[in-house]
């Protein structure tokens, strides 16, 4: 669940790049958005309860373990050994899991997973702002990528994706981002599979946020920068995770693969 934490956020941030985003702020000022009930994550219909949660993590086999408080922001959350892994998620025990995450930097709350039987999976929740740089920090998000989303983000936005994915052989074998809300605001998907930073995905994740206007409105191949982007983090990921197969059906999350034997965090 992880790795899915990753992609969320890899693609908020992308989003918040992009000038549209200015718009939502029509759906951000206090009051109204209780009002209008946009501060409320969308309703997917999927509840859990603590045998969902005590499934999955059987399936996971991860032993979890603290780590001192004074542990930098970068290592805040460490894996040890690896093991084979070949399990099942429902969409209730996904959701656990999202909810039930003790790391300190842990963004998201109020939680629900849908896994669909057309091979794309929903997910609704709350991105907590606070915890933001922390996450980034461990997750090798740029520092200037994560304070320029800082400065555009409400507080606590509820958000809402859509999407078609899988792994193959610990690559992306599908990626179809279909459906993007933030604070309820409707973005629309081809704005930021069509147009990216060429230096949000440099060597040293570096970006250019003078440059950053004049750069969206000229490269055209945003998705496959985004592809080779988690592509590579995976790839730095292999020593405790590799997916030969992750896949979604009706009702299911299905992995095959290697996951960390221990997880260290900071609570």
């Amino acid at each position: 669940m992880k790795l899915i934490g990753r992609v969320f956020f890899l693609t908020i941030l992308l989003l918040i790049l992009s000038p549209i985003l200015v718009l939502g702020y029509f759906g951000f000022i206090p009051g109204l958005s209780s009002f209008f009930g946009s501060d409320k994550p969308r309703d997917l219909k999927i509840k859990y309860t603590d045998a969902d949660f005590k499934a999955a993590r059987s399936q996971s086999k991860v032993e979890y373990m603290e780590l001192p408080k004074s542990t930098p922001d970068e290592t805040s959350i460490q894996r040890v050994g690896t093991r084979e892994v070949n399990m099942e998620l429902t969409s209730s025990q996904a959701t656990s899991l999202m909810n039930d995450r003790p790391w300190k930097y842990w963004p998201y709350n109020n939680v629900q997973v849908k896994f669909n039987a057309d091979g794309s999976a929903e997910t609704s929740g709350i991105l907590i702002k606070d915890k933001l740089p922390g996450y980034a920090a461990t997750i090798g998000i740029p520092k200037e990528a994560v304070a320029f989303a800082m400065k555009f983000l409400p507080v606590n936005p509820v958000f809402y994706l859509k999407m078609k994915a899988s792994l193959k052989n610990n690559k992306i074998e599908v990626f179809e981002p279909q459906k993007f809300e933030l604070g309820r605001i409707p973005i629309p998907v081809n704005i930021f599979l069509s147009k990216a930073p060429k230096k949000m995905f440099s060597d040293v994740y570096a970006i250019d946020i003078a440059g950053m206007t004049g750069e969206l409105s000229q490269i055209k191949n945003k998705k496959d920068l985004i592809i080779s982007y988690i592509n590579g983090r995976l790839a730095g990921y292999s020593s405790f995770f590799y997916a030969r197969e992750a896949r979604i059906e009706e009702n299911k999350l299905i992995y095959k693969g290697r996951l960390a034997e221990k997880e260290l965090m900071v609570k």
